[in-house]
This record gives C-alpha cells, structure tokens and sequence, in this order.
C-alpha cells in the first residue's frame, strides 16, 4: 500500500508502535487509534486536488471554487483533530499561536493580504459569522492585526459547514481564491506534519 501524502514520521511512528521495545513517548503512545483517524484525514487533505462535479454547472469556475473551499474544509478538520489529540484547543487561539508563529505564519497573512487587499473574503466571513468574539476577531484582521491563519481556516470551514459559503459568496476571483485556499491549507498541513515529527523519536 502506498504511504505517499502521510505525515512524514508515521512511518517511523507506526514501526516504533509495533515493535516490543518501542521508544514511543507516553504522550502518543497510548493514542494509535486516534493518530490513525488523523493520520489518513491528514493525507486526504494533502492528497486533494479537486472536486468532480461532472458537467453539471454552465461555468467552470463553479466547481473550481467549491474545490478551493473544499481543500480549506478538508485541511481544517485534520489540524483540528491534531491539536485535540495533542492537547490543544482549536477554538482558543492564544493557545495556537506560538506554535504557528514558529512555522513563520505572519508571512503567510501577508501573502493572504496582497491577495485579498480589499478583504473582500474576510468582510464575507465577519458578517456571517455567529458570536461576538468571532466576528471582532475578524474585523481586526480586517483593520490590520495579524491572526492565526487556523483562524481563517475554521472562519471558513464554519461558514461552509453552515450552508452559507457558496461557490461565489466571497465575490474574490477564483484565481485568488485558489491561491488563498493552497496557502492556507499548506501552511496547516507543514504545522502538523513538522509537529508530529518533532514528537516521534527518531
């Protein structure tokens, strides 16, 4: 069975698990079954190119954008995943940050600034947003401050779950939006992938 598009030490983790004298640390030892449920939605992430919706849309852009959020929906439920069975907390940012800090993710929102200069996508998710804190922590970002780009990831994932996030809701051009969409899902991706690496014995 191929192990392309798996984490890069799942390997090096899965033997450690099988042998006797495995060097595995307590804190992922006695979470296989977990890492596995991760493991494979992690690679299904990272292996997603696109949506095949037959020829049932007059545009081709439909489908291109419904794949750009897909691939946002896909990458978030694994980092969300991730950060539960390590002991975070997706919804409480402070506890992300350092981590993505580390991974240089204030370059990244930058490159998401230069792509949506006038916030067409961000000011789309403020005002669909539901609670308070969501919606101010969006309209910061839209004023200038940085946030996590997991942020923008469940901002996303959130509105699209809800039915409100259609293929041409954000009205940012879909060669933006794909853009967008590949950062951030990159960005998720390498935070886990270098994570889990550094906590698998080598």
């Amino acid at each position: 069975m191929s192990k392309k598009n798996y984490p890069k030490a799942w390997r090096r983790f899965a033997t450690q698990v099988n042998q006797s004298d495995h060097q595995v640390s307590v804190e992922l030892g006695n979470k296989f079954d977990r890492l596995a449920r991760w493991a494979a939605r992690f690679r299904l992430a990272k292996s997603f190119k696109k949506l095949d919706l037959g020829d049932h849309y007059a545009s081709p852009l439909t489908p291109q954008l419904y794949s750009a959020i897909t691939r946002i929906f896909l990458t978030y439920t694994a980092f969300e995943t991730y950060c539960r069975i390590i002991g975070l907390n997706p919804s409480q940012e402070a506890q992300l940050e350092a981590w993505q800090n580390e991974q240089s993710q204030t370059t990244i929102i930058q490159e998401i600034r230069r792509l949506d200069p006038k916030h067409t996508f961000s000011s789309f998710l403020e005002e669909h947003l539901e609670g308070v804190a969501l919606k101010r922590m969006m309209r910061d970002f839209i004023e200038g401050k940085d946030v996590n780009i997991s942020f923008l990831a469940r901002c996303t994932r959130h509105i699209f779950a809800h039915g409100v996030l259609t293929a041409h809701s954000s009205n940012l051009s879909v060669k933006r939006f794909e853009e967008v969409s590949q950062i951030i899902s990159d960005f998720l991706i390498n935070c886990m992938d270098q994570d889990f690496d550094s906590r698998v014995a080598k």
